[in-house]
Parts: C-alpha cells; structure tokens; sequence
C-alpha cells in the first residue's frame, strides 16, 4: 500500500521526491494562514494558483488521486482527514512548518529545490571566522562549473563585477523592454473567487489585486526565463541598482524569485540558459556575472544561512531596536516621497527590487530602530516571493544588522543622498537630501545621523563606519540637538504624524 503526500504551497516541484510509491496526494489551503497577519492579495493568489494548476496536472498527467482541502480552516484539519494513513511530504521551507508536520507525525523527505542543503552549508560554514558570502559564491562558481575555464578560475579574470553593475539611473530615465507575463486561466478566476470570499468573511488582504504578473507553473517560468534572456540580461548589469518612478517597476529584472521560491524551476536551469547566452550572444559579461551571483550566490547563502540559525532569526536584535513596524510600511502616507512611492509599489505589485528592499524599506528600518522580526514578518507577507526562509537573513540579517553583522561587515545605513544618487524620488520631494536639520530637512538623513549618534561606540570601532562617527563628533551641540529633534518627528512621520 502506498503514502499520502502532502505537497505544500512552496513546494510544487513537477518531480517531487515524495510521488515515488504515492497513492494519492493531498493539498491545504488554510484559510487560518490568511487570517495570521495581512498577506498581499496576488501572493495568496499565486500559491492557490500553483498548487491548483499543479493538482490538474497530477490528475492528467499520472492519473493519481488529488484531494484539494480547499476549505480547511487549519493544516490540522485537514491532516485529521488522513489519520491512519502514511503521510510524506517533503522537508519544509521554514523551521515552524517542519515542527508542525513532524508534530502531526508526517515523514520527511528532502526536496531538492536548492543547490546546496543546509548540512552542506552548515559544513562549509564550520571553523570559519567569518561567513562571506563572496568565499561561498566563488565555491558555488567552482563546484557547478559555472563561468569558470578548465582550471576552475573565472572567466574574464575576475570573479566579481559589482563596480560596473552599480550605475545610477540615466537623467532621461530608463527604458526597459516590458517582461513576459502569463494569461490567466479558469483556475484564476476560480482562485479570485475564492479570495473575494475569505475577504467577504473578513480575511483581511494587503495590497492590489490585479491580473498574475507571475509565473506558477513550469512552462511560465521558461517562458520567463527565455524572456529575459533574451531582451532583458543584456542591460540588467548596470541598472540593477537603479531606482525609477513608477510606470516601469521591473526594469531589467527577472522575475524568477517567485517561480524559483515555488520550485517550479531550479536554479541551475536559470543559470545554465545566462551562461549559454553569454557564449552564443556576446553579452556582457558584467551582466551575466551579476545574474549568476544573485541566483546561485546571493539566493543560496541566504538559503544556508537561514537554516545555520534558523531558532536565532526571530530573537535576533543587536541594536536593540524597539520602534514598532510602521504604519507607513502599510500605506499609510509618510510625506516622504522614497519610502511612499516604494510602498505603493509594492502594494500595486508586491515587488520591489533588491535595492529598494535594502537601501530604502531597509535603510529606513534600520535607522529609525525598527523590531527587526516586526519588519521580517512584513516583507515576507508583502511580497510575492516572501518568505521566511529568504526575509530572515536579508532583512534581519543584512538590511537591519540584527546578527550583529554575521552575514555583512558593517549596517547598511545611509542619508538621502543615496537615495538621491540612485534614483529620481528626491527631485519631487518637499525635503533635500543633503540638510539633515531644519524645515527641509530630509528624514532619511536625520534618521542616518540619529543612528550614528546612538550606535556611536559599535560604529566607531569599525574601520568601514569609523569615519562617519568622527563627522559626527565634530557637529556643535546645537546640530546635534536639531538632528535628534528631526529624526523624533521623523518617526512620527513614519506613522502618519
């Protein structure tokens, strides 16, 4: 007699380890998890989908039995369904879902959706002073064959083209080719309906619902994939960095993270399909490089790095930040022109690139003093390829300096005038960038100087902040006092004052 597999809303991997010597599978839609905290609308939408979309193909495609708890109010409930029978499912993504289905007596199996398990990363980890993900990446190059010669160096002699893949936007803007986007189908509006029901008995959502933008089965993602490649790798290098006003919010991105978070494609056909490119197209390798290190470098080591402290994330406050999450991180308007116009983004979207999540919804975090789980918990329900597993260490961890700077050598904390380098927000907003007391005082800088002075001691004692804590010393007392009046109401701000 065969298993019951259980196969879970991250998981929908087309050759699930768990199918061999399965009788049937099952499938949870909990409406509990939408009641937990408020999940962006088009994120519950793309999970329902994917699991939807795949339970039809299981149905066609190998004629198994599927058993869609649709309407089950907790995982529990529906697991009730099955007592008596073997039940496996694949280890889960985040450390609550393992000791829940280990609870309910579930046998697990690895699921192979990453390149590296987290033994091996524990592994590589073990006896190292410190865990930079630049020695990790470069033995993920190596071991995968990557961009790499016969001996194993990097192709073009060097391993990392981040200088070149820093640019600000151009003062006319940017143009990007608009990206592929999948056609809804029956199972979407199926899937709509649904989800305007929950909201009917009072689930609340985050967020718009507007058409799927993203894909959740395997044929979308290679679409995707073919994509970008194809019109959109060439210039993602230099622009990755650059931030623009609405009306083109993905650039040359690729819009992989959430057909990758959701297994419906691996990581090494992503890579494998930018390197060909790089051979057969002579594109630039700064690119290519800059695509690689995100997907096979950046991606994995945060995958390894949750997992190597995965009880430690929620608890982790080494600054000791105490400033609840923000209303403005909601929608509700800040006056800041960065910080609101990156939020409605994410809001219309549930998406914002790498450097919007760090240098603005991060940075801003950080110095204002927010509870890092509170900002964790928000980015990994605002955004359509949120999860634990990825918003832990880059947000506790590298946006908030919440391990104490395990994974970065310094907080990533900086004024407006960043923001103004990278982008166009500052052009349009009432405050300046460069005055960090006053009426026009920018609230993203006051907040950095606010920080300096309250963080004086760990960031003097770091050769790569030490600098700005010296700039600070030198202020007279009356600056100080108007930098530390400015960031008090700029926290006010933050929750619409």
């Amino acid at each position: 007699m065969g298993h019951t597999l259980l196969i879970l809303g991250d998981q929908l991997l087309r050759e699930h380890p768990g199918l061999d010597g399965a009788n049937r599978v099952i499938t949870v839609e909990s409406e509990a998890m939408l009641r937990r905290r408020p999940l962006h609308r088009q994120r519950a939408h793309l999970v329902r989908s994917g699991l939807r979309h795949l339970a039809a193909e299981l149905r066609e495609r190998d004629g198994l039995e599927v058993i869609e708890h649709r309407g089950a109010a907790t995982l529990a409930e529906a697991l009730a369904q099955h007592d008596g029978e073997e039940l496996v499912a694949a280890i889960p993504n985040d450390l609550g879902a393992r000791r829940a289905l280990e609870g309910h007596g579930v046998r697990l199996v690895d699921s192979g959706q990453f390149l590296t398990a987290p033994d091996d990363f524990a592994a590589w980890a073990r006896g190292r002073r410190r865990l930079r993900m630049e020695d990790f990446y470069r033995e993920q190059r190596r071991s995968f064959g990557v961009l790499v010669d016969d001996a194993g160096e990097p192709l073009g002699g060097r391993w990392n083209f981040d200088a070149e893949n820093r640019q600000p936007p151009p003062k006319d803007g940017l143009n990007a080719p608009e990206a592929w986007s999948p056609r809804e189908d029956e199972i979407d509006a199926e899937v709509r309906a649904d989800l305007d029901a929950a909201a009917a008995r009072g689930v609340v959502f985050f967020g718009a619902d507007v058409p799927r933008r993203f894909a959740v089965t395997p044929a979308e993602a290679h679409a995707v994939l073919e994509d970008f490649v194809a019109h959109r790798l060439r210039e993602f290098g230099p622009w990755q960095d650059a931030m623009v006003e609405p009306g083109n919010p993905f650039l040359f991105h690729s819009l992989l993270s959430v057909p990758l978070n959701l297994g419906v494609i691996d990581p090494l056909t992503c890579v494998r399909a930018a390197e060909e490119a790089y051979h057969a197209h002579d594109l630039p390798l700064s690119s290519v490089e800059g695509f690689v290190r995100q997907v096979i470098g950046w991606r994995e080591y945060v995958w390894g790095m949750y997992w190597l402290r995965a009880e430690q994330w929620p608890d982790a406050n080494a600054l000791r930040a105490e400033l609840p999450l923000p209303a403005a991180y909601r929608g509700v308007e800040s006056g800041w022109n960065c910080l609101d116009t990156v939020v409605a983004g994410v809001a219309q979207h549930g998406y914002a690139h790498h450097i919007e999540r760090l240098m603005v919804l991060g940075t801003i975090g950080l110095t204002a003093g927010v509870v890092p789980w509170e900002l964790v918990r928000w980015f990994q329900t605002a955004f359509v390829d949120g999860a634990e597993w990825v918003m832990a260490p880059n947000a506790a961890g590298m946006a908030l300096f919440a391990d104490g700077g395990e994974m970065v050598t310094k907080p990533y904390a900086a004024g407006g005038n960043y923001i103004s380098k990278m982008s166009p927000h500052c052009k349009s907003c009432q405050y300046k960038p460069s005055e960090k007391h006053g009426e026009r005082a920018c609230p993203v800088t006051a907040l950095y100087w606010d920080f300096v002075d309250r963080h004086t001691e760990r960031l003097a004692a770091n050769n790569r902040t030490a600098r700005s804590v010296s700039t600070w010393r030198r202020f007279d007392q009356d600056t100080r006092d108007a930098v530390r009046a400015r960031a008090a109401s700029a926290r006010e701000e933050l929750d619409g004052g």
